[in-house]
């Protein structure tokens, strides 16, 4: 019996989310055909109405489209307020587009939840790519494969941009290992796990290292899995013993981020911070415009005794961007938008029956924990490498979890 149309798009749609994953990991620039593709179908598949398109696209939360107005409607008119638009804003204004992108990832999982049943999650594609990337690595560094002159990096420009990228993946992934009763998907679950921990740890990226771990106190906190809290305790132990022995000089990476002498990393990220915070204080309401306080960084520096080879391109701190960039009402809206997610996923991780939601709601949360603990060093968000990898986990879910009624149980 030959497969319908419906049926061969929704196969289609459902390898949507593993695919674009990966081909991330390939470092793919592409994605904005990806979200063409994807909008055209879902637009196929929705209901030709108003209503129906709404629901498709999740254009019917009001606290989230007025969180993302805030967000980027204060970045937007800061710079009409506080720089001539020149032809490098508006491209950066452009390259807002990427919430159409979220809409479009949306779109794909209430389409899978409306018309088809439970979805066989598989990691098989991903366990392609960490292997290929990972034997890669070994054979560009002729064996050494964990050294800090070898930084792993994937097939991105910057090791940190993969390492950011990968966590949220890692912490997706997690709350399916800790969730799964089905031995095969546990294993590959599992495996690909192993592999992103390994990769994580060979990325050297101290950022990414913060976020696993607060990441995982978290899932174990919550689901108090006995199994998982041994086998990450004698984790850490390993990575304990192997950082006091200085092995893969894990030592010398993490005594780093305890010197202040010097110019250096740490030095270079307190000296940002505390001029992005100016910036903020000079323009607390709306910013000066999305990654356009960098402009003003020289003079700042100036201002502030700094000399100006500390300027760099961003302020290495979410938050603090965001309140340069966007002001008190860009960061409001920001918070809500994540908060506003993770009460979301909460309460459909409590009251749903269905195993595989649970896991994707967990998996939801623990991706914003990871995102929040790796922007207090970091500026996530602003990479698109990175916000690709949270438009589809997140957008996907939330339309997923969203797109039919479900079943209610008391955990």
């Amino acid at each position: 019996m030959f497969p319908t149309k419906t049926s061969t798009a929704l196969a289609l749609l459902a390898c949507f989310v593993p695919l674009s994953l990966a081909l991330n990991l390939f470092n793919f620039f592409w994605m904005d055909g990806v979200f063409a593709i994807v909008t055209i179908v879902a637009f196929c598949f929705s209901e030709k109405s108003w209503n129906g398109i709404r629901s498709t696209f999740g254009f019917n939360n009001k606290f989230l489209l007025i969180c993302l107005a805030a967000y980027l409607g204060s970045g937007i008119l800061g710079y009409f307020l506080n720089s001539p638009m020149q032809t490098h804003e508006w491209n950066k204004i452009a390259s807002l587009r990427w919430i159409w992108g979220f809409f479009a990832c949306f779109s794909v999982g209430n389409i899978l939840a409306v018309n088809s049943k439970k979805i066989n999650w598989s990691f098989s594609t991903l366990i392609v790519i960490l292997a290929w990337i990972i034997y890669r690595q070994y054979n560009l560094t002729s064996g050494e494969f964990i050294t800090p002159d070898h930084r792993l990096q994937g097939f991105y420009s910057n090791p940190n941009y993969f390492a950011l990228a990968l966590v949220l993946v890692w912490a997706m992934v997690l709350s399916f290992v800790l969730y799964s009763k089905d031995c095969p998907s546990r294993t590959s679950a599992t495996l690909v796990l192993i592999m992103a921990t390994i990769a994580l740890i060979a990325t050297y990226t101290r950022t990414s290292w913060i976020g696993m771990i607060c990441t995982l106190m978290v899932a174990l906190f919550y689901t108090k899995n006995k199994k998982a809290i041994a086998i990450s305790g004698l984790t850490f132990a390993l990575f304990a013993a192997a950082a006091v022995f200085n092995v893969f000089e894990l030592k010398d990476r993490i005594l780093y981020t305890f010197d202040f002498s010097g110019v250096n990393s740490q030095i270079a990220r307190l000296t940002i911070w505390k001029v992005s915070w100016q910036v903020f204080l000079d323009h607390p309401l709306f910013g000066v415009g999305f990654e356009n306080a960098a402009k003003l960084f020289p003079a700042y520096y100036v201002k502030l005794g700094h000399a100006n080879e500390y300027v760099v391109g961003h302020a290495h701190n979410q938050f603090l961007d965001i309140l340069a960039g966007a002001g008190i009402f860009g960061l409001a809206g920001y918070l809500g938008a994540f908060g506003g997610a993770a009460v979301f996923f909460y309460h459909k991780l409590k009251n749903s029956a269905e195993l595989h939601k649970k896991q994707l709601a967990l998996g939801s949360i623990l991706c914003i924990v990871a995102l929040f603990a790796c922007s207090w060093t970091e500026t996530p968000f602003i990479q698109h490498e990175v916000r690709n990898f949270i438009l589809i986990l997140l957008g996907f879910s939330y339309g997923y979890l969203a797109g039919k009624p479900q079943q209610q149980t008391t955990l």
